[in-house]
């Protein structure tokens, strides 16, 4: 189930294999249950269609950047990618640019990355999933947490306003929008704060136990496989 990101779009982003892929970071867990097709645990994907492309922001040093080019294009930018059993889109939302990477920023770590578009776009669901938190949180403000199952879980963070669809325990589609991208929390402006991670939700530090990587880490989801 959680391989479902449309066959066509994924075959016209990818028409050839990365040509280097960085081992692969194994995860484990149950998948998410969303019940037979028709079935209202079974969530309808959304109008999202991810951007093959994605460049550093413009007038800012991105410290942490993955590669680039000399017009700051990301060098092997991967739209859509494997995490274990689940694929995920790189980056869900559409012309954006990157504002941070992951890794050290100012001698501290990120822990995710950071997207920002003008005007503030939808920030949409990176796969099929169940909305485990839907909360104001004192750091990242407004932010949601999906579960997609196999130990693999993203979150959207400092978001102006969640989307009516968006309740806590539900099930959501892939594509599906979650809110808007705001400057809620521990932000100087509005932008979305991205994560993937992996790990056991289900204990005492529930999210903060979780482990964060790094999304241009993963290997390409490769249509042809599957």
């Amino acid at each position: 189930m959680s391989l479902r990101l449309g066959g066509l779009l994924l075959a016209m982003l990818l028409p050839g294999a990365c040509a280097t892929r960085p081992a692969p970071i194994i995860v484990h867990g149950p998948p998410v249950d969303y019940g037979p097709p028709g079935d209202a645990r079974n969530p309808p994907q959304g109008p999202f269609q991810p951007n093959a492309y994605l460049r550093l922001c413009a007038g800012m040093g991105v410290s942490n950047s993955p590669p680039t080019d000399s017009e700051r294009w990301i060098l092997d930018y991967k739209p859509v990618i494997m995490v274990g059993q689940v694929v995920l889109v790189t980056a869900p939302a559409n012309d954006v640019c990157l504002a941070s990477g992951f890794g050290l920023r100012a001698g501290r770590p990120h822990q995710g990355i950071d997207l920002t578009s003008q005007p503030p776009g939808t920030i949409y669901a990176a796969a099929p999933g169940r909305v485990i938190e839907a909360r104001n949180s004192s750091g990242y403000g407004l932010q949601v947490l999906l579960d997609h199952g196999h130990g693999v879980y993203t979150r959207y963070a400092h978001l102006d306003s969640f989307d009516p669809g968006v309740h806590l325990g539900g099930s959501i589609g892939f594509g599906q929008p979650l809110g808007l991208m705001g400057a809620t929390g521990n932000a100087e402006g509005a932008h979305l704060h991205y994560e993937v991670l992996t790990g056991n939700y289900d204990t005492p530090s529930a999210s903060k136990g979780l482990t964060p990587h790094d999304p241009f880490a993963f290997p390409a989801y490769d249509f042809v496989g599957y």
